[in-house]
């Protein structure tokens, strides 16, 4: 049987379903004061999910880690909310993939064989200097690479031998995140009865009014104090929200979101951390990209978003206002909104 310290690592894992079971908790038992260390966890697991985009470290006890993740699962079903089943996936799959990164090649392969079934071989290759240690199945590999946007995840330009595609460690790790997701949110897009115990449906109260609280601006509390998140012009606000809720963004609406907020003054790092909740996230691609943009790298130039008519041109603008007929550029619309909301005191609760 798992251990209780790899359970507490991947909770998801069949194993740790087994153990579940054999540790035979019924709900009514959580109402226990011994329970509540595991409790808290588990509503903290979720409120990380909606503020921060991923689950961060909690406790020593490596059962009661365990435990707190069911207890997560059960607390997002009983919201019946599509939106926080999905953060709450890629949080936690988020926070699966940075584990699995420090793990030897044999348990990735492992784990991905065991609980999703893929034709993956550990075979170490050096190739123009990048050193490959799997081969997937171009079929496991387009099922999971499919909704990214990337060049390099693009089979034609991948390398193939025998129907199999070779895969640097951290790709195969990416990958694995993608099937962690979708498991994640199968898990608590099940329905489970809401009538439980006033412990757990105190803290369903608060998880709701978190939620409440940040569905219009979601991920506002990592927002810079000089930032105005109610003068983004409505193709920012869809791009920013679509970003902080696990959503994919092209690539030039990537540019334009990173690129706006630039310029607006938010620091390189923050939106570098915006991007964790992003599905095909990739941490080194996008603080090189990021720094590009801000002046950092390469030509020294810090870029600003398109205007409005290239936006219209490709697509992204998104739900116009009546201010958007007054202005041409994105930063011109934030200017005039954002003086409007500096002279209007109670518009200031916005900011």
């Amino acid at each position: 049987m798992i251990s209780e310290r790899e359970a507490s690592k991947y909770p998801f894992l069949k194993e740790a379903a087994s153990l579940l079971e054999h540790l035979e908790i019924d709900i009514e038992n959580l109402t226990d004061q011994r329970y509540r260390p595991i409790l808290d966890r588990g509503e903290e697991r979720v409120i990380q999910a909606i503020r921060y985009g991923v689950v961060g470290g909690g406790l020593k006890d490596d059962l009661a880690e365990f435990l707190s993740f069911p207890i997560a699962v059960m607390l997002v079903s009983m919201t019946r909310d599509p939106f926080l089943e999905r953060r709450y996936a890629l949080a936690e799959a988020v926070r699966a993939r940075r584990l699995l990164e420090s793990e030897d090649e044999g348990r990735i392969a492992e784990i991905a064989r065991g609980e999703f079934r893929w034709r993956i071989k550990v075979q170490r290759r050096e190739i123009e200097d990048t050193i490959y240690s799997f081969e997937l199945h171009f079929v496991d590999y387009l099922r999971n690479s499919s909704s990214f946007r990337e060049d390099k995840w693009r089979l034609i330009n991948r390398i193939l031998t025998e129907g199999y595609v070779l895969l640097t460690k951290a790709e195969a790790v990416r990958l694995l995140q993608v099937e962690v997701e979708e498991l994640i949110r199968r898990l608590s897009s099940r329905r489970v009865e809401s009538n439980m115990p006033e412990q757990i449906m105190e803290r369903l109260g608060r998880i709701k009014r978190t939620l409440d609280e940040s569905r219009s601006s979601i991920g506002d509390s990592a927002l810079p104090s000089e930032v105005i998140h109610g003068a983004f012009p409505p193709c920012i606000t869809h791009s920013y929200r679509t970003l902080t809720a696990g959503g994919r963004l092209s690539h030039i609406e990537r540019f334009t979101l990173s690129s706006f907020l630039l310029n607006i003054g938010m620091e390189p790092e923050r939106i570098v951390q915006l991007f964790v909740s992003a599905s095909d996230f990739d941490e080194g691609l996008t603080r090189y990209q990021i720094e590009h943009i801000s002046g950092l790298r390469g030509s020294r130039t810090r870029y600003t978003p398109p205007n409005c008519m290239t936006m219209r041109t490709h697509g992204i603008c998104h739900n116009p206002d009546s201010l958007c007929g007054k202005v041409k550029h994105p930063l011109s619309y934030y200017r005039r909104r954002a003086s409007e909301l500096r002279m209007s005191p109670k518009a200031r609760k916005d900011r």
